[in-house]
């Protein structure tokens, strides 16, 4: 996920409300409550955000040994999937919004000041439910960014420094048009 932390915090507050809307959990400080929630998911960024870069770098540092056929994504990904199997981290997006969303339904287990009215995987479902269709919005921009660099006249590679600044600078105008930042 490469969320800014505005749209992670609008979305883990959307997902905390919900719950305590449809009184599945009951807070006793509801801004704490959407806070930890926010940070769950910013710690879960932060996670996969520190993969990806310390893929970046250790393919940088060798790409010198890499085959000439090999794309620099490609390799990344490699990279990104060995480093994710030590840390216990899934890469796959189903299979990670799964892990954070256990990661939500542990907390609201074992914080003392949330109490719960249904039964856990109840809840963990709905805030699954929550972090797919974020996902998909993600994945949509993604593309849109993507398609968008591919389309300039000037052949951009992915990955040098000038494609990762035009790569952030059109995800924040896509995420602003979505009104999502």
């Amino acid at each position: 996920m490469k969320l800014p932390a505005r749209l992670v915090e609008i979305v883990s507050h959307n997902i905390a409300q919900e719950l305590l809307d449809k009184h599945l959990v009951e807070a006793d400080d509801p801004e704490k409550f959407k806070n930890d929630i926010t940070n769950i998911l910013l710690k879960a960024i932060e996670e996969e955000k520190e993969i990806q870069e310390e893929a970046e770098r250790l393919v940088e540092k060798h790409i010198n040994l890499i085959d000439e056929e090999i794309r620099f994504r490609d390799a990344v990904n490699k990279v990104k999937e060995k480093l994710a199997e030590e840390r216990g981290i899934h890469l796959d997006p189903e299979e990670r919004l799964n892990q954070i969303s256990h990661k939500i339904k542990k907390y609201l287990e074992t914080e003392d000041s949330v109490e719960i009215f249904e039964h856990p995987n109840k809840i963990r479902r709905v805030i699954l439910d929550k972090l797919k269709k974020l996902i998909k919005e993600e994945k949509e921009i993604d593309k849109e960014v993507r398609q968008r660099i591919r389309s300039y006249s000037k052949k951009i590679i992915e990955g040098t420094p000038e494609w990762k600044i035009l790569y952030n600078r059109i995800y924040e105008d896509a995420l602003r048009k979505r009104g999502l930042m």
